[in-house]
């Protein structure tokens, strides 16, 4: 019975291990490019350029919510450093009294072009927009 509890910890312990290597290393790579507003400023220009409200909600070390809230509802940005070099962005409208909530996300490598990335995001919600009406 000892050895089956030992087992688990050593399990525990292993994975644990694990998952603070891979954090650890993502959190480094967004350090060494400056932080999250350092790395995707160009994608976050693009989002906050977009309206006079639009603003920084939120930010961590491997995550940024950017966007605009107002009466005419909620437009964010998030966008998620991830493992494997990739950076992962969601698109997130609520609350707005014209179009009904919907979310579209994306992955991409995070060292591929942000203009490409902004380009794939607005046809993609073009898209998205159209189906709704």
């Amino acid at each position: 019975m000892i050895w089956v509890i030992i087992i688990v910890i050593a399990v525990v312990v292993v994975i644990a291990f694990k998952l603070g290597s891979t954090s650890g290393q993502v959190i480094g790579s967004i350090n060494n490019s400056g932080g999250m507003r350092v790395k995707y400023a160009k994608l976050l220009n693009n989002i906050l350029s977009g309206h006079k409200d639009s603003k920084i909600f939120a930010e961590t070390r491997t995550y940024i919510k950017a966007g605009v809230s107002n009466y005419g509802g909620t437009t964010l940005f998030h966008i998620q450093q991830s493992t494997g070099n990739k950076v992962i962005i969601q698109y997130e409208v609520k609350n707005n009294p014209v179009v009904p909530s919907f979310q579209l996300t994306w992955t991409f490598p995070d060292d591929m072009d942000q203009d490409e990335m902004r380009n794939v995001i607005v046809l993609d919600i073009q898209r998205k927009m159209m189906q709704r009406f």
